[in-house]
């Protein structure tokens, strides 16, 4: 055989094998980032309900705290391109609406815990002013003791009632209304192939996660 067919032959087939080879490498990094993105995401997925159910705690319990943020980050516009053809429309509505919702929770969150530290500071200064004055008319009348006495109570009863933390009941309505249709993304249909993408199912039992 001609001595130029055989490196022909040789070259074509280094360079098939370095194609192959290049392939394969560039395969197995885009499966080793998709694992990686399902990891992640189903943590921030998790860390999320979790937030969520403390939302609702603290809304049906009255409480006058902060609300927690929802998404520390938000990863799924970041990585959705990469499961496309893992989920059916259905599954990829829910898991757009998961975040969707949750973002809006989150922003209506922030307004109610902004307004209330605002209102809390409007509401000290007034009492500030409050204290001041009382205090000049004290000195100025140079009323008896009991007189003072009886002023003080009063104004200590109405600095109770002005000073009740207060958030506009609309902001909490809101919150409660996307609340009720915020799906579980964990439990569902999801949820379960991020684990198994994730190759995550033959371990939960061990880790008690997901």
């Amino acid at each position: 055989m001609d001595t130029n067919i055989i490196s022909g032959i040789i070259s074509a087939g280094a360079t098939l094998i370095t194609g192959a080879f290049v392939i394969g490498i560039y395969l197995w990094q885009k499966r080793d980032s998709k694992i990686q993105a399902a990891r992640v995401l189903l943590t921030e997925i998790r860390i999320a309900e979790e937030k969520i159910d403390q939302t609702r705690d603290i809304l049906e319990s009255n409480q006058n705290t902060d609300l927690p943020i929802i998404f520390p980050s938000k990863n799924w516009k970041n990585y959705s391109h990469l499961f496309i053809s893992d989920f059916d429309q259905d599954e990829l509505k829910l898991i757009n609406s998961f975040y969707d919702f949750g973002e809006i929770i989150e922003d209506f969150a922030i307004r109610n815990n902004n307004f209330f530290w605002i209102t809390t500071e409007e509401r000290a200064k007034v009492t500030v002013n409050e204290v001041a004055n009382l205090s000049h008319d004290v000195v100025i009348s140079k009323r008896n003791e009991e007189d003072i006495k009886s002023s003080m109570s009063t104004f200590d009863n109405a600095l109770d009632k002005h000073n009740l933390p207060y958030v506009p009941s609309k902001t909490k309505n809101e919150i409660k209304k996307y609340l009720s249709r915020i799906p579980k993304i964990t439990t569902s249909s999801c949820g379960q192939k991020l684990k198994k993408i994730a190759r995550l199912t033959n371990r939960k039992k061990i880790l008690g996660i997901f």
